[in-house]
């Protein structure tokens, strides 16, 4: 079943606030430190434990009338509810505990009831009828459990913003784009990261040359050199999500790694938040790829700052380890389709670096092409009348 963080002043929804990173109740205005709620809600709870237990206290003291009956009430029945999922025939199935590749997910909506459907990869998401951000814990758990994450830092309207501006800078953006419809659209999503350690060791064997002028004199040395030692690289970000393209989540990077935390679901309520499907196995290769331009940008630049070329004769650099770990990064995302064509937007909920592809207005580009075509069209012809005039005198 999908689960809310509720306030415990008024039991309202709480959500996470970026702007001012708590947990933000929109009723009674309260605000919590996400690391501080459990500790907080504890603390409300035994005030109201005690108060309870007082009042039993009290009544208990009190002596009961002698002659009032006593009655013995049933203990209530205790019923157990098994979720049911429509299995591809259309009847009713048990749902097992681990779904199969693509199948949609039903939960119930523990704030109006109303069920709430996502794909296996969805672990937390918002309930369609009430708005609701409906937590699916349960789903981050075992070998889905995020190890780190990294809660939003840019607001909802910050990011709108963002969006309009980038988007309405194009001159060929299409008329109506940058609208309110498509603004809905923007959604705060962490993405499934996962973020790898890679050691290596350098050893190289190059030649070089230093070339330096004077007057009409070109004197070149040439030199053998050797290059060794050890490098790492610390948290580089590969996301293990397939339906978010990779290109776009690296050009958003990078990413304020100090700020890293143990994750902790108290800074997801108002964000959906994806599940990965691809594991760190999977991505090894990128990773290693990565890591080799790393180690190749670390010789050039060891040589390119002392002489003016080079050339690397044996190579034997190795990556030695490699280890990955699990995280959540907060990304602003859009998804638009233009002319049957789809269009994506991506912004780092982090820092604000904002990527993407705005949309090509073929009206606009027909327009300008005539309006340029009218005027050289003028030009031409008040060129031609001067000239005329000047013949004829």
């Amino acid at each position: 079943m999908a689960d809310t963080i509720k306030c415990p002043n008024c039991g309202s929804n709480l959500k996470f606030d970026p702007d001012s990173q708590k947990l933000a109740c929109d009723f009674c205005g309260a605000s919590f430190d996400p690391s501080l709620f459990e500790d907080k809600v504890r603390e409300l709870t035994a005030d109201e434990v005690q108060a309870e237990q007082a009042a039993q206290a009290q009544q208990q003291a009190q002596p009961a009338p002698q002659d009032a009956p006593q009655e013995t009430q049933p203990a209530p029945e205790v019923t157990t509810e098994v979720s049911e999922a429509i299995g591809p025939s259309g009847q009713a199935q048990q749902a097992a505990s681990a779904p199969a590749p693509g199948e949609q997910i039903e939960f119930v909506c523990n704030a109006c009831g109303a069920r709430v459907v996502t794909d296996r990869n969805t672990s937390a998401t918002f309930c369609a009828f009430c708005g609701s951000p409906a937590l699916v814990g349960q789903r981050l758990t075992n070998e889905f459990r995020p190890q780190y994450m990294i809660p939003f830092k840019v607001s909802r309207q910050k990011a709108e913003a963002a969006f309009m501006k980038w988007a309405g800078g194009g001159k060929w953006t299409p008329f109506g784009f940058v609208s309110k419809q498509n603004i809905t659209k923007l959604t705060g999503l962490y993405v499934p990261f996962w973020l790898f350690n890679i050691k290596a060791h350098i050893d190289v064997e190059a030649s070089a040359e230093d070339v330096s002028y004077s007057g009409s004199y070109c004197t070149t040395k040439y030199y053998s050199l050797t290059r060794q030692g050890d490098v790492e690289w610390k948290n580089i970000p590969l996301d293990g999500e397939t339906r978010i393209d990779d290109k776009l989540m690296e050009a958003i990077e990078p990413f304020n790694f100090e700020k890293l935390i143990p994750y902790d679901y108290d800074y997801i309520p108002g964000f959906y938040a994806d599940r990965y499907d691809q594991d760190a196995q999977a991505l090894a290769k990128r990773a290693t790829d990565r890591g080799i331009a790393g180690m190749d940008a670390a010789i050039r630049d060891s040589i390119s700052k002392k002489y003016d070329h080079h050339k690397i004769k044996k190579n034997r650099s190795t990556i030695t380890s490699m280890a990955a770990n699990y995280a959540l990064l907060p990304v602003w995302f859009m998804a638009y389709k233009y002319h049957n064509k789809m269009y994506y937007f991506a912004m780092n909920g982090q820092t604000g670096e904002v990527a993407g592809k705005v949309p090509v207005s073929t009206v606009k580009k027909t327009g300008f092409f005539f309006i340029v075509l009218a005027i050289a069209a003028a030009i031409a012809r008040l060129i031609l009348g001067i000239f005329m005039r000047g013949i004829w005198g």
